[in-house]
């Protein structure tokens, strides 16, 4: 049996095998806004906004969907219009049960004429006791159970930026559910991606947010938030927090035709939990290895009477070690939500977040000969005392209006501002005895912030025979950075000091003087953005399904560089870009459990400002170019998917160096690099059998340089696997006196990489080195107890990272001299008390 939770008002009687129920509520109608969609995730979306138990057979929904209901209803009435044309009623069992179940067939007497269906009335009657006529008032109910949301999503907001099934989409889409979050313990994002086919973080920019690397092609310009541009520029400077988190939708291949520029490898969406009706509280105690020290609240509900006002909060404060020796992170994370319904059609949702975060900066260890050095993995190779710190605010204000039916209007404005103090003294240059190890000292204040108005029209409407749910948008942004370079790096050349602090990496002492620190570098940048984009799901039939879209993006770089110690001059730079992206796919569902989908995608990427041609102009973006097809499959209820997908990348326009006269190189550079990446992905996720969860997933990826200047022609990408998948499944007793009792078990592997890219023999560059493969084994165990006390549910876990205790590595970052390690043996216990 399938259960959701779900939520009703009013009083009636209900009379069932002899038994009568009398149901004592107070009747409240709800504002619902579910759009048409599978007749599961309605359910689980009405679950959300009423809280009363509703228990079916997942083969009663297989395949059904539903027109979806718009409007201020009763509860029980809002059922009923879901249901309608489902061949599906219901009945109650008990004070707050529901059971769904198959409509009797009832003969039509000769010549009587077939039913037909009606639509949903925009604003239709109280609902009504069959007995007397009076508006029902069913009980407020409070839910006991623990929520168990899944493994799986029926549907994404990310590829179209609205909601769409997934099997609709022609898009290669996974989604990391919250339970996935909880189960696996993450506490940070790039830890989710591991489930994630193709996709990992190599780099992360010493510890801060880090580069993301999707189908063999850096990230970091393409993370969202709510639909929000968060990279790691202007968005996010400290690693990303999962506290307030909902799901991660990652959606393969080029972005650009919705969310404007991006790296051809994908976008990562994170969407965040919503404020709540009913009341809801949780309180999480995570302690672990490295003495660890995280606590953490959830909390929500209503802040009226009439619950048209709703909140949400989420907050963590995180004290820890770590395995890198002598390192100390020290983190507080709030996030407020206030939810507004301010008529039967329009809500206004504010949404904050503020995150400090004080750590060092941490560059790993480094590589000796053909890979990385035969030292613990633990060992700082710099000053681990001193501590970056990080504070970065965000605001989000979204406006939704049902306008009917068919229209929908959205504005949403999204502001963020950062500061960092970014204080370290880090690896440098690996002298020729491969033991002493240059360390340059850094300190680079900076100043980032991005402002964002984005104004949708959503349509959802026939023309003839044809759906249309259609997308026009409009975005304008703002974004700026300020930073000064202060360094002994360069302190040799200028004549201000004799040399630079050393380590021995075999024997290190940790006893360092201080330099003189001469400004390299003192700019500003600031970006302006106009971009207006449009896309349409079409349903040609009930079984073939185009969508497409476009975008249209102005940007304007706008760079200035204030004199330094190398360059005494004022310099600026200004530069605007036009680009088009299209994106074009078709799904073709020959079986309700089968999809075969194909599209066609394009994206832009402005170049660095900071990179100029002899002739002292910017360059055109880079661009990217996307063929994928594939195969969706999704078990009859929908709690098992997969996809399995093709896909062949190019990258143009990248950046390599000049060569002048005499084949020598100029110092300029000259857009005419490209890299190409071509591979198949297979991703499963859902349950296999009642208590029996899975996730998996498996890449195959070829990502070379097809033509450059620097490195070697054919050569693979750096930290681009040929493989790498990870599985995690877990078990929950379902019956006798050790219910609620569970184990989950896992593994992440990756094969060997380039550490860095290989260079010409002519070019200026390092020797190349690699990164061996590795077998990562993860394992947990839980205990879930619901009604431990009076609405009180109890979730404890224990997970360990790392099982085996393996030595391996992440990945590295441009330089021998920065080889990120991955985790020893770690283990962190949970302890998670919920009141309802």
């Amino acid at each position: 049996m399938k259960t959701l939770l779900l939520a009703v008002s009013g009083v009636m009687v209900c009379v069932l095998s002899g038994v009568v129920f009398p149901l004592l509520v107070a009747a409240e109608p709800v504002d619902f806004e579910i759009p048409e969609q599978s007749l599961a995730s309605a359910l689980a979306e009405f679950a959300a906004k009423t809280d009363l138990q509703v228990l079916y057979s997942g083969e009663l929904t297989r395949g059904q969907r539903t027109r979806g209901i718009s409007g201020r209803y009763e509860p029980e009435e809002a059922l009923g219009h879901l249901l309608k044309e489902s061949g599906l009623e219901y009945r109650f069992t008990d004070h707050h049960t529901i059971t769904l179940e198959r409509a009797p067939v009832v003969p039509l007497p000769p010549g009587a004429p077939a039913p037909q269906s009606q639509e949903v009335p925009a604003h239709p009657a109280p609902a009504t006791s069959p007995n007397s006529g009076k508006p029902l008032k069913l009980p407020e109910i409070l839910v006991k159970d623990v929520k168990e949301r899944g493994y799986t999503a029926d549907d994404s907001s990310t590829a179209m930026r609205l909601s769409i099934p997934i099997q609709e989409t022609p898009r290669s889409i996974e989604v990391v559910t919250r339970q996935v979050l909880d189960d696996q313990k993450v506490l940070r994002v790039q830890d989710a991606l591991r489930n994630v086919s193709g996709a990992s973080m190599p780099s992360s920019q010493g510890g801060r947010a880090g580069d993301f690397m999707i189908r063999g092609f850096r990230s970091d310009q393409s993370v969202f938030k709510n639909g929000f541009r968060e990279d790691s520029t202007f968005g996010a400077r400290a690693s990303r927090d999962t506290a307030n988190l909902e799901s991660i939708e990652v959606i393969k291949g080029p972005p650009s035709y919705l969310y404007g520029r991006a790296d051809p490898g994908g976008v990562i969406n994170q969407i965040t939990k919503s404020p709540l009706r009913e009341r809801y509280s949780a309180v999480d105690l995570t302690v672990g290895s490295y003495n660890l020290y995280r606590p953490s609240v959830d909390l929500g509900g209503p802040l009226n009477d009439s619950k048209t006002l709703t909140y949400r909060f989420n907050g963590v404060y995180e004290s820890s070690q770590s395995f890198r020796e002598g390192v100390r992170i020290d983190r507080i994370f709030l996030a407020p939500t206030i939810g507004w319904e301010l008529g039967p059609r329009t809500t206004l949702r504010f949404e904050a977040e503020y995150l400090h975060d004080r750590s060092p900066i941490d560059r790993g260890i480094v590589a000796v000969g053909s890979g990385p050095a035969d030292i613990p993995i633990g060992r700082f190779l710099g000053d681990p005392t001193r501590r970056g710190e990080i504070n970065q605010g965000k605001a989000t204000l979204i406006f939704r209006h049902q306008f009917n039916e068919a229209w929908a209007w959205r504005t949403g404005f999204r502001s963020a501002v950062a500061s960092e103090k970014y204080d370290s003294l880090e690896s440098w240059f690996l002298l020729a005895d491969n033991r002493t190890l240059e360390l340059a000292a850094f300190r680079i204040p900076q100043t980032v912030q991005s402002h964002y108005l984005q104004n949708e029209l959503h349509g959802h409407f026939s023309t003839g025979p044809i759906g249309h749910r259609l997308l026009l948008g409009v975005e304008l942004g703002r974004e700026v950075q300020k930073s000064t370079v202060l360094t002994d790096s360069s302190c040799a050349f200028l004549g201000t000091c004799a040399a630079l602090n050393t380590i021995d990496i075999l024997n290190p002492t940790y006893s360092f003087f201080n330099n003189p620190l001469s400004t390299i570098n003192d700019s500003s940048q600031t970006n302006g953005i106009i971009g207006l984009y449009a896309g349409d799901q079409i349903d040609l039939l009930d079984n073939l399904h185009l969508n497409f879209g476009g975008r249209f993006d102005i940007f304007k770089q706008h760079l200035t560089n204030r004199p330094d110690a190398f360059d005494p001059t004022d310099r600026e730079v200004e530069e605007t870009h036009r680009a088009f992206s299209p994106s074009v796919g078709l799904t073709y569902e020959p079986l309700k459990t089968v999809a075969l989908f194909a599209n066609y995608t394009r994206s832009f990427m402005p170049q660095s400002p900071g990179a100029r041609s002899s002739q002292g102009t910017l360059f055109d973006p880079t661009r990217g170019r996307q063929y994928e097809g594939g195969i969706k499959f999704q078990a009859s209820d929908g709690r098992l998917r997969s996809t399995i997908a093709l896909f062949d990348i190019v990258k143009t326009n990248v950046l390599t160096s000049e060569i002048g006269a005499g084949g020598a190189f100029t110092g300029f550079s000259i857009a005419t690099g490209e890299q190409r990446s071509r591979g198949v992905e297979f991703d499963v996720a859902g349950r296999i059998l009642p208590g029996w969860d899975v996730i998996a997933n498996y890449a195959y990826i070829d990502a070379r340089i097809t033509k450059d200047n620097t490195f070697v022609e054919n050569s693979r990408l750096d930290n681009v696997p040929y493989h790498q998948g990870s599985i995690w499944t877990q078990y929950f007793l379902q019956e006798g006196r050790l219910k609620g009792l569970g184990a989950g078990i896992g593994m992440y592997a990756q094969g060997q990489r380039n550490g860095i890219k290989l260079v010409q023999p002519t070019a200026f560059g390092q020797e190349p080195f690699n990164l061996a493969g590795f077998v990562r084994m993860d394992a947990a165990v839980y205990y879930r107890k619901q009604n431990i006390f009076n609405r009180t549910n109890l979730l404890a876990s224990v997970n360990i990272y790392n099982l085996l205790d393996q030595r391996y590595f992440a990945g590295a970052q441009d330089f021998r001299e920065i080889v990120y390690p991955g985790m020893p043996l770690t283990v962190i216990g949970s302890l998670k008390f919920e009141f309802y």
